[in-house]
This record gives C-alpha cells, sequence and structure tokens, in this order.
C-alpha cells in the first residue's frame, strides 16, 4: 500500500489496496492517513454492488441510514445513489446536488464522521468535487475574530430560507422530522484535538444570542474566508474506481455542475455515523 498526498493542501492518494480484503495494520494506516489528510482516495476499487460497497466503508465505521429517503437504495437504507438524473422531489426537476459548499446532514444533532463516495460510472469532462480544508480556514483567522467565535453555537436547519440556496426539497413530512438543532461555530475534532470553522451556507441559519444582523454578517465573513480562498481547496478530478471518504468535522465539499446533460454520472454514497459536536 502507497498513501501519497495529492496537494498540498489536503487529499492522499491511496494505491495497491483492495477494500475487499484488508488487514488490520492496512486498516489503521487508512483510518490514520483519514485524520491526517482529510480527504482519502483509494484508487481502482471494484464493488459488484451496493451492499458491497458498504462493506468497503465499514473499514471506517458504521454506516448510518440516509437522511434523504428519495435517494436512498432500496435494499440497504445506509446507501445512496447520485445520479446525472436526479430529481427533485417536489417539482420532478432534474438537479445536481450538492454544489454549494457544505458538510453532509449538520441539520441533525449527531452529524456524520465521514462522508464516502465511490465512481461507478463518471463523465467524459467535468464533474470535479472541490474540498475546502476547514482546520486551515480556522487557522488562518485572525487572532480577534478567533477569540470572538471560540464558545459561539450557532443553529443548523434544513428548512432555512436564504436567496441563492439550492438543496433537495424534503417532503412537508421529513421536513417536520428535521427540527433545527445547535451546533458549535468551532468544532474540536475528538480524535485528533484540532480546531476547525463547522459553518456553511447551505444549513447555517444563525448564531445564537447574536443580533439577526451581526449574526448574518458575521456567517458572511466566515463563508467568504472558507469557500473563496483557493489556497484552503482541493478539486479532486475523479476516475472510475475511486473510493473517495472525506472527514466531515473538518471539510465542506461542493459539486461541480460542468458537465454535459447527456453525459452519464453514477456514485455510490455512504456516511459514516458521527457523535455529538464539541
Amino acid at each position: 500500500m502507497k498513501i501519497s498526498p495529492l496537494s498540498d493542501v489536503m487529499g492522499a492518494e491511496v494505491t495497491g489496496v483492495d477494500l475487499n480484503n484488508l488487514t488490520a495494520s492496512d486498516r489503521a494506516a487508512l483510518n490514520q492517513a483519514l485524520l491526517e489528510h482529510l480527504v482519502l482516495c483509494v484508487r481502482g476499487q471494484r464493488f459488484d454492488d451496493m451492499g458491497a460497497f458498504l462493506d468497503g466503508a465499514r473499514n471506517f465505521g458504521v454506516p448510518k441510514v440516509q437522511h434523504l429517503e428519495s435517494y436512498r437504495s432500496d435494499k440497504h437504507p445506509e446507501g445512496g445513489v447520485i445520479t446525472s438524473e436526479d430529481r427533485d422531489v417536489k417539482d420532478g426537476k432534474r438537479i445536481i446536488r450538492g454544489t454549494l459548499f457544505h458538510t453532509d446532514e449538520t441539520f441533525i444533532a449527531e452529524p456524520p464522521k465521514a462522508t464516502v463516495v465511490y465512481a461507478v460510472a463518471i463523465p467524459g469532462k467535468g464533474g470535479n468535487t472541490r474540498y475546502v480544508n476547514m482546520c486551515r480556514a480556522y487557522e488562518t483567522l485572525d487572532e480577534a475574530t478567533k477569540r470572538k467565535i471560540d464558545g459561539l453555537v450557532a443553529v443548523h436547519y434544513y428548512g432555512k430560507q436564504r436567496p441563492g440556496r439550492k438543496v433537495p426539497s424534503l417532503t412537508d413530512e421529513q421536513l417536520r422530522n428535521t427540527p433545527p438543532v445547535q451546533h458549535p461555530v468551532v468544532r474540536t475534532n475528538e480524535e485528533t484535538g484540532r480546531k476547525a470553522l463547522f459553518v456553511h451556507e447551505a444549513m447555517t441559519d444563525y448564531i445564537v444570542g447574536m443580533d439577526p444582523a451581526e449574526s448574518e454578517a458575521l456567517l458572511k465573513r466566515l463563508y467568504e474566508h472558507s469557500t473563496q480562498n483557493p489556497a484552503l481547496q482541493y478539486s479532486h478530478a475523479w476516475r472510475t474506481g475511486d473510493f473517495v471518504i472525506w472527514d466531515d468535522r473538518a471539510t465542506l465539499h461542493a459539486a461541480t455542475a460542468d458537465y454535459a446533460e447527456n453525459e452519464k454520472r453514477l456514485m455510490y454514497r455512504t456516511m459514516i455515523k458521527g457523535s455529538a459536536t464539541h
């Protein structure tokens, strides 16, 4: 097994390993590499079906049931699919999900530890996934801002309203079952002790106890700081057979909607169960 950095910002490529047949030492090395590099791409994997993919993901933890029922696998509720034929559950229009920088399912009390995506079929051109290193985003803030935000808590809510926000619709029943939750603005990774910004435009609604205008201005500044600085980002160009896992506690990600409508895309996806935020 060989682990090589993909960029000087984040990300590592893994070759010479089969996730269907790992040794205990290989498994430990991969989990440590994920903590160090935040994004891990294991090249050249082959899974015959969703069940086999989920078994591969179990090398990193316990897959959780997908919240968005519309995109779940019929046989495996822990698995979901991302396709070029995805449709919104309310208006039926074709959508490319996840084009706004976000981290997955922060609208639940115990957000996932990590997200895993496996490339079954990819467009001939385009469709990169972009990542933001939110540890570096925090570390590169000025000291006054760090002091201001340490200890603050924000509300995350799937149903929040904001111009330009593009997320798949939930059914009315799903939305009723997804109440607002609170998370720290600065999250400490329980495995490494490293701090990261834990806010994103897709789901973070407002900062608790702060004047609404001040909250909005501060969040906007944090969003711009993290998502508009190329020095904090890595863009992953997919290959068929890529098994990519990223640490949701310390990264944002966004799909790139730049491939032609007639291009086919199929990805398997799951999330690894996480814990309460700190």
